[in-house]
């Protein structure tokens, strides 16, 4: 099946499967919202220069989306780990509670 997508000035004719078609039309709608944002911001620029910003801002964006998958892979902590901090929170808490009992019994 083929549709049209009005992206920028243009309207694009894609090849997809009938099941793919809203999907494709809504990740063209907000791709135009943005090529519409870009265009507000550099009348100068024709359709083809503001896709190709468009297509860079998403690849950064992706980029960075990934980047900070990764990073919170690192930062994932399984249960025995957060068992042992809490452990250690609650002993400390102890403590403390049990300082805190003695200063007021020598009050």
């Amino acid at each position: 099946m083929i549709i049209e997508l009005p992206i920028g000035k243009s309207n694009y004719q894609i090849a997809c499967k009938q099941s793919e078609q809203e999907r494709l039309s809504h990740l063209a709608e907000k791709l135009n919202k943005r090529i519409n944002r870009l265009a507000a911001q550099m009348p100068d620029k024709d359709d083809h220069s503001l896709l190709a910003i468009a297509a860079l801002l998403l690849e950064g964006e992706l980029e960075q989306s990934q980047n900070h998958e990764d990073s919170d892979e690192g930062a994932k902590l399984n249960d025995q780990d957060v068992y042992d901090s809490v452990s250690e929170t609650m002993e400390n808490i102890a403590d403390y509670v049990e300082k805190l009992t003695k200063k007021i019994q020598n009050y």
